[in-house]
């Protein structure tokens, strides 16, 4: 067994560290205690590593035009259901977003000829972000 003290967000933790064999005939020893922080000053620390950087967010446009469907909600883009240059009727399915494992279908809010797709499947997408275009 070691005994370890430890920092997490600037608090110390005294810690009893116990080592498991890999022999799988031994029963495993029961192995949870808290360790109330110690006051006791930590040693110095091993240098934090680096964050990854957050993906860049998918830019929006400025403003929307009048064929332009912005999305109704934040979410992850499931399915395309049409191809440019498709005819869509008002109310046609185009694109299926899933936000918090719920899919929202997002239908076509005029008819027209889909001139645009500004999204693929696998886009994580904003709320208000232009999904497609109606011309």
């Amino acid at each position: 067994m070691d005994h370890l003290r430890i920092t997490v967000e600037g608090k110390v933790y005294d810690v009893i560290v116990e080592e498991i064999s890999s022999d799988s005939s031994a029963a495993p020893a029961p192995v949870v205690r808290s360790a109330a922080p110690s006051a006791a000053p930590a040693r110095a620390a091993a240098p934090a590593r680096a964050a990854a950087p957050a993906p860049a967010p998918t830019p929006k446009p400025a403003t929307a035009g009048s064929g332009d469907a912005p999305s109704p909600l934040a979410g992850i883009v499931q399915a395309i259901e049409v191809e440019v240059g498709a005819v869509v009727s008002e109310g046609d399915l185009i694109i299926t977003l899933e936000a918090m494992k719920m899919y929202t279908p997002i239908n076509a809010p005029m008819s027209g000829t889909l001139t645009a797709i500004h999204v693929t499947v696998g886009d994580a997408v904003e709320e208000g972000q232009i999904l497609y275009t109606i011309g």
